[in-house]
């Protein structure tokens, strides 16, 4: 049973970049320690600290405004003394795309980051299956509502492997049988294209739902 698959977070800040691959995410705390983010013509347009979804709808709202497909993040202002030892990565992989985080402002993007949403579980991680359990990114256990705060994951996933952990030591002895084998490799190895060319529908056909239950 899956729920609130819809419930997609995107990250504010991501380096933009041309070349293929995943996103490289620039943290927030970069801008807690005093990055600024600026438009095309160098001037502050938001609260850098605002959140997660709001400050993705500011740099949205810019980047429309500018015609752009990225703002600006200006590192220059950070106020640590050693900028390469307190974001050692970020700094790193800034060089690797030819920016000079001392001279040059960061070419930013929001993109998605996180997913709330899942297989269904219950407070001990136990999913709608006999003796399955899903714990992390992959369960929905709702404590992240539909806006995860940040590092709040990492505290998920401890929280919850525990219980489900306790859970299993308790029902151990109820699973008599071996399982079958419900996860041969054919039944699967389609499944990261059919979502992702699938998404839209299905993200179309859960608000349609809603409107309906809303409506009932």
């Amino acid at each position: 049973e899956l729920e609130n698959i819809d419930y997609v977070q995107i990250h504010p800040t991501t380096l933009y970049s041309q070349k293929p691959g995943r996103s490289f995410l620039i943290s927030e705390s970069v801008r807690g320690e005093g990055a600024v983010l600026l438009d095309k013509k160098g001037k502050r347009f938001t609260n850098e600290l605002l959140p997660r979804d709001l400050l993705t709808q500011e740099i949205y709202k810019q980047m429309k405004k500018d015609n752009t497909r990225h703002v600006w993040l200006n590192m220059q202002t950070v106020h640590c003394p050693n900028i390469e030892k307190r974001f050692p990565t970020i700094c790193e992989r800034c060089q690797e795309e030819g920016i000079d985080i001392h001279k040059d402002w960061v070419p930013v993007v929001p993109a998605q980051h996180y997913f709330m949403g899942g297989i269904h579980v219950n407070l001990s991680s136990k999913t709608s299956m006999d003796h399955l359990y899903a714990v992390g990114e992959t369960a929905c256990n709702g404590v992240h509502g539909a806006n995860r705060l940040a590092s709040n994951s990492l505290l998920e996933s401890l929280v919850f492997a525990e219980r489900a952990a306790q859970d299993i030591r308790v029902h151990s002895h109820e699973m008599h049988t071996p399982q079958r084998d419900l996860f041969h490799p054919s039944a699967y190895r389609n499944l990261p294209q059919y979502f992702t060319d699938n998404i839209f529908l299905v993200q179309s056909e859960i608000k349609q739902q809603k409107q309906r239950r809303k409506k009932a």
